[in-house]
């Protein structure tokens, strides 16, 4: 009797408990700025595998950044935690009488790190490459500082990213050898000699825009217009006289403006080179090189963190990139290739990956299109079956109190119980990781395309949402 009664009760709990996640999912959906929108969401136990909360949670939309959850849990599992990028110093020619009679290669890895601002631990490549030079009793170069970024292929700006995103300072192309996240800020004066550049930080002199603004008593106002590669932008607007603009954005050839780095720091340390500094884009030779030096990145682990901890968009397509290197070691890495690997990847693990599209590494795409399901899959299997679960959390910023995620849920009873990954563009709202409550893994992921009005109330919404689902099945 006893038993029955239990029961009962049990049942009456599972079933109240149900009609609280449905009517938190009915009124989330049914919200005024959500009448036009596409909502998908699931909630699911992975400590017993039960599907909590759903709601059309097998629908393709856009994942914006955390498509980033796809790309670096593909990498960890495949190139593991402890994979470092390199850069190789190399040479060719003959080294005599401390000449080297050839040219000096920094041939690049994709790592994205070298100089970074954002790097786990900071290195001085220059002083590295220096060391390695007077080591080997090099005084004098004959030929060229070569950059060869050749381990990706060199097409410019990513096709498939929206042109407002091309160039900016979030989204900088990745190239096979980049440096202080390929980025430079330009400062623009006005004064009574008209309108210049005055400044590039870091400094350098290959970049020489074309000022094609003009000096009224307006606001400031610019428009940055370029090619790909090119050092001479051009540059329209207003400009106040007596006033500055400081403007960052992407550095046009990152591997150019390291071997001419690298050529002016060799020159201020008494290296006499020879001839300009070039690329292979430029300059190719056709022989055997030799290595000086090679310089390793931080473990993936690390820059793993870097990328989903500030949604870094560089980080994440090299990472992306590299993975291209998985299905064919001939030829350089491309986009392509690298979804092949990770959809080849989650296929063998039982994953549906053939029912999702990803174009990316960084979500930037507006072609990538990945259910909930699917992210939640991924999540599941990265806790559950992983041998990476702890370093692959280690990733993944704490909601309420760091990363993108610092304001999300803060003040809710899941403040600092919950390791997500945030995506947002343009009316699209998303996040995807794990919830640790009342002894209990939770994997979830809410995706919101095309909701109306502000940002800030849709954000509080979803994280009202969410400590409701998992507060009816914790009763």
């Amino acid at each position: 009797m006893r038993k029955a009664i239990k029961g009962i009760i049990l049942s009456f709990t599972i079933i109240n408990s149900a009609m609280a996640q449905n009517s938190a999912i009915t009124e989330f959906v049914n919200s005024d700025n959500l009448t036009q929108a596409s909502v998908g969401f699931l909630v699911k136990d992975i400590t017993n595998g039960k599907v909590v909360a759903h709601y059309q949670e097998n629908t393709d939309r856009n994942p914006a950044s955390v498509t980033k959850i796809i790309t670096t849990a593909s990498a960890m599992e495949m190139l593991t935690d402890t994979f470092r990028f390199k850069t190789n110093i190399e040479y060719c020619g003959t080294i005599s009488d401390s000449i080297l009679h050839g040219d000096l290669y920094i041939r690049g890895g994709g790592d994205p790190t070298l100089g970074s601002a954002h790097a786990p631990v900071t290195c001085d490549f220059f002083s590295e490459a220096l060391i390695a030079l007077q080591q080997k009793g090099i005084k004098q170069i004959t030929g060229h500082i070569v950059g060869d970024a050749t381990v990706f292929r060199e097409d410019g700006a990513p096709f498939h990213w929206l042109v407002e995103d091309i160039g900016s300072s979030y989204s900088p192309t990745p190239s096979g050898l980049n440096i202080q996240d390929n980025l430079l800020g330009i400062v623009i004066s006005s004064d009574s000699t008209g309108i210049s550049c005055t400044n590039c930080t870091p400094f350098t002199s290959l970049m020489q825009p074309k000022i094609e603004m003009t000096q009224a008593p307006k606001e400031k106002s610019w428009r940055m217009t370029k090619t790909d590669f090119s050092w001479n932008p051009t540059l329209r607007g207003n400009l106040p006289m007596d006033s500055k603009q400081y403007i960052k954005t992407e550095m046009p050839e990152p591997a150019l403006f390291l071997a001419d780095s690298m050529r002016n720091m060799l020159l201020a340390a008494g290296i006499e080179v020879a001839l300009e500094a070039t690329t292979t884009k430029w300059y190719k030779r056709d022989s055997i090189r030799d290595t000086l030096f090679i310089h390793k990145s931080n473990t993936l682990k690390e820059i793993e963190r870097v990328t989903n901890y500030k949604s870094n968009n560089l980080y994440a397509e090299c990472i992306f990139l590299t993975l291209s290197k998985q299905q064919d070691t001939i030829g350089p890495c491309v986009g392509w290739r690298s979804a092949n690997v990770i959809s080849k990847y989650w296929t063998s693990k039982g994953l549906e990956a053939n029912r999702i599209f990803q174009v990316d590494g960084s979500g930037l795409s507006m072609k990538n299109a990945i259910s909930p399901k699917f992210m939640v899959d991924v999540l599941t299997y990265m806790h559950t079956s992983s041998k990476y679960q702890k370093q692959f959390l280690y990733t993944l910023p704490t909601a309420g109190r760091n990363g993108t995620v610092a304001s999300f849920m803060k003040g809710t009873a899941l403040e600092g119980k919950a390791f997500v990954k945030s995506g947002s563009m343009e009316r699209v709202q998303n996040y995807a990781g794990y919830i640790n409550a009342n002894g209990k893994w939770y994997a979830f992921c809410i995706m919101v395309s095309n909701f109306t009005g502000v940002r800030k109330p849709l954000v509080k919404q979803i994280a009202t949402l969410i400590n409701e689902v998992i507060a009816a099945d914790n009763k």
